[in-house]
């Protein structure tokens, strides 16, 4: 009973301690809850990159196709006077979880020259899935976020950055991107890759 009646003497301040641990402690809870249950990805992911402008590059500019299951790149002379920003592919491997480049040759076109496909032979015996959504249900995003909090926003501070994330019911797996493409150039899903035989 001693101890008991303080406790409801400062119920009020008791409630003020105990209510935020009780909401982080719900938080933390549900962060991890679809760690437990949403299984991490099982395809890889190709993605396409817009690198930084390169003078020793063919003047071209290229779109990537999905076609039967193969990605092509569709290679059409640059318009005279501009500046095409060179296309990447880049390949996150589910299983390393690391990003990797896929190297490919494009033609030199000149100005005259009809549009060229290249099959990137990279991928050679492996099929793409050119869709959103992975067989498994994860999805590229674009997470942005905060970097200087609320002292940060109040007072001019706050500074923004974004990185990419694949995403399924609540969980989410980092893309870390290699060198200047991480922040500076445009990276988008081309499709998911899959075996050949399904």
């Amino acid at each position: 009973m001693a101890l008991g009646r303080p406790l409801r003497d400062n119920a009020f301040l008791v409630a003020a301690v105990a209510l935020p641990l009780i909401v982080v402690a719900f938080f933390l809870v549900a962060t991890a809850i679809p760690r437990w249950l949403v299984p991490p990805p099982a395809h890889d992911l190709l993605l396409r990159a817009s690198g930084p402008w390169d003078q020793g590059r063919p003047r071209v500019t290229v779109e990537f196709k999905v076609r039967d299951g193969q990605v092509e790149a569709i290679v059409r002379p640059a318009a005279p006077h501009s500046y095409p920003q060179p296309a990447e592919l880049f390949l996150f491997e589910h299983e390393t979880m690391n990003v990797r480049k896929i190297p490919f040759d494009l033609p030199d076109l000149k100005e005259s020259d009809d549009p060229t496909t290249v099959v990137i032979d990279a991928l050679a015996g492996r099929r793409v899935l050119p869709q959103t959504h992975a067989p498994d249900g994860y999805r590229l995003e674009t997470l942005r976020r905060g970097g200087s909090g609320i002292v940060g926003d109040l007072f001019g501070m706050a500074r923004y950055d974004s990185g990419l994330v694949l995403v399924n019911r609540g969980r989410t797996v980092p893309v870390s991107v290699p060198g200047p493409y991480a922040y500076h150039y445009s990276m988008v899903a081309v499709g998911w890759v899959v075996d050949a035989d399904r």
